[in-house]
């Protein structure tokens, strides 16, 4: 990838850590007590959020108005092991993520993976969003005016169709000469759901396509040949880079049954 690379989608994760975020004075400082006060107020108010939804689930069950739903009984304990893991998850996430003279503003990482921080830390949390938010839109209109630019020698119809952000690849089959893909497309914005590559070279592949979400795509052409490029995501949240070439490519929805090249 040139422009929607596997460090641009990263930065794309860093531009809303400070949207939950709520101040706290308290924050401020390192405090046992004050840890664990918030940690039981946020486990509090966890658990009665899920005993609402299993006792919605178990009226919902009783009055059949969903047949298919698959009713869980509330367990407490389930419940408190859930969100300790959640929480741990979240310290590991933002320990990884944020940039270390932010780190080292927090008095206590474990609060603020509960939302709360210092009228500080979130103003330099929200200065470090900004400036990456300012960056992922900047190499978007970079793309946007290459795609652009390039329209004529690419073709409009192609430009317009090989667009599957959000949809899953369900299979793909290889033969000599060509690599058809079968895409869901229930959450994209697309009615095609089926692309043929004809006379294609696999140039990368960095992982399984079968299962993977497509996030973002890139096209060029060079000695008469399209290059398209692909970033996706597996059921693990790995990045996948996927760049072919091909003399042509066709699109197909079985809905209508009909071929765009």
């Amino acid at each position: 990838m040139k422009y929607f690379t596997k460090e641009w989608y990263e930065l794309c994760q860093r531009t809303s850590f400070h949207l939950p975020l709520e101040e706290e004075k308290k924050a401020e400082t390192f405090s046992e007590d004050y840890f664990q006060q918030l940690y039981n107020n946020e486990l509090n108010s966890w658990i009665t959020l899920q005993e609402e939804i299993a006792l919605i689930l178990k009226t919902n069950e009783t009055a059949n108005i969903d047949e298919n739903t698959n009713y869980e009984p509330f367990n407490r304990d389930k419940a408190i092991e859930q969100f300790h893991l959640s929480f741990i998850n979240n310290q590991e996430y933002l320990k990884k993520e944020l940039s270390e003279p932010i780190l080292n503003q927090i008095a206590d990482i474990r609060v603020y993976a509960l939302y709360k921080a210092s009228r500080n830390v979130i103003n330099a949390v929200t200065q470090f969003c900004e400036k990456n938010e300012k960056d992922v839109t900047m190499t978007s209109k970079d793309y946007r005016r290459y795609i652009n630019g390039a329209s004529a020698s690419l073709g409009e119809e192609i430009i317009k169709n090989f667009s599957f952000h959000d949809c899953t690849i369900i299979k793909s089959v290889k033969n000599e000469r060509s690599l058809k893909l079968l895409l869901d497309n229930t959450g994209g914005f697309t009615n095609i759901d089926e692309v043929i590559f004809e006379n294609v070279t696999i140039i990368q592949q960095d992982g399984l396509l079968q299962g993977s979400w497509w996030l973002y795509e890139e096209i060029y052409k060079s000695n008469d040949k399209y290059e398209f490029r692909v970033l996706l995501q597996n059921i693990t949240m790995g990045l996948i880079e996927f760049i072919i070439s091909a003399d042509q490519i066709l699109f197909k929805s079985n809905k209508d049954s009909n071929y765009n090249s």
